[in-house]
This record gives C-alpha cells, sequence and structure tokens, in this order.
C-alpha cells in the first residue's frame, strides 16, 4: 500500500511540476504618450495665431526686411505652415512723410517682401494676399522719428478657410 501511496504522490507531484511553467515575469511597458496633438479647430488655431504673430517694421524708406524681421516671418511661417486652412493679408504701412503715392507704393513693395520671405520659408503663396494701406492707418501719431518707426511695418490680418476675417489685424 506505500507503494501504491508514494507513486500516487509521485504522480501528484509529477501533474503539478508540469503544470508550472518557468515563462519569465515581462515588466509592463505603458504605451508611450501621444506624441501627436490632437488637431485644433480653426478657432483655435485663429487664436494661437493672434497671440503669436509678430508685426514686421521697417527702415526709412525701406522694404529690406532685417534680420529681425526675418526672424519674426520665420516664426510667423512655423505657425502658418502648423495651420494649412489659415489664410492671411498682408498689409504694408509706412510713415507721414512722401506723397500718398509714394507711401502706397512704398506700402506694397512692403507687403511683398513679406510674401516673397514667408514664401521662401514654405508659405504657400495661395495663401497670403496683399494690401497696402500706406500712411492711412498709423499706428501712432505724431511727426517724430518715434512715431515714424512704430508706422513703417507691415501687419497681418487672419482669414478663416470661409474668407470670413478674423475682427483685428496683428
Amino acid at each position: 500500500m506505500t507503494s501504491v501511496r508514494s507513486i500516487a504522490v509521485f504522480c501528484a507531484a509529477l501533474a503539478l511540476a508540469a503544470c508550472k511553467k518557468d515563462t519569465p515575469v515581462e515588466s509592463y511597458n505603458p504605451p508611450p504618450p501621444e506624441t501627436t496633438a490632437k488637431p485644433k479647430t480653426e478657432d483655435q488655431a485663429i487664436a494661437e495665431i493672434k497671440q503669436n504673430f509678430q508685426r514686421v517694421h521697417f527702415e526709412f524708406d525701406s522694404s529690406s526686411l532685417t534680420t529681425e524681421s526675418k526672424a519674426a516671418l520665420s516664426k510667423n511661417a512655423e505657425l502658418l505652415q502648423k495651420f494649412p486652412s489659415i489664410r492671411v493679408e498682408v498689409q504694408g504701412h509706412a510713415d507721414e512723410r512722401g506723397t500718398t503715392e509714394y507711401n502706397l507704393a512704398l506700402g506694397e513693395k512692403r507687403a511683398q517682401s513679406i510674401v516673397k520671405q514667408l514664401a521662401l520659408l514654405g508659405v504657400d503663396g495661395a495663401r497670403l494676399e496683399i494690401v497696402s494701406f500706406g500712411e492711412e492707418k498709423p499706428l501712432q501719431s505724431g511727426s517724430d522719428e518715434s512715431a515714424w518707426a512704430v508706422n513703417r511695418r507691415a501687419e497681418f490680418r487672419v482669414f478663416k478657410n470661409s474668407d470670413v476675417p478674423v475682427d483685428g489685424t496683428i
């Protein structure tokens, strides 16, 4: 009987040993956090652009971009590439010196230099429009260098894809 009992215990031990697997315990690695941001709505995109877009200023009687202006436009281009449904009107401005016709032409040249630079930075030119206001919309009144310097600029008006302008210019 002892041998039958021993054989039964041996078989039970053997059966238990067969059930036990020596599988390694793998550490739990959670999935990486989502690396792509959720797409923003058009209104959220416009709010971000309005908050971060930078105005560009020019030297007297010039439509050439300065190093500072190119840096600002580089940031603006990044935002425009991030939100491809947004369109922008580039508005050229001049100070009060010069004739109305001359200042309108200078404002146009300033807006064109902005559009050219944005295109070089990868922004589709079809998303950019040019308008010149010349001296008609000064930011600062006055007839001194500090007022003139502020007024020699390009600003940006943001449009939704539906051609609806967003209030205000940047």
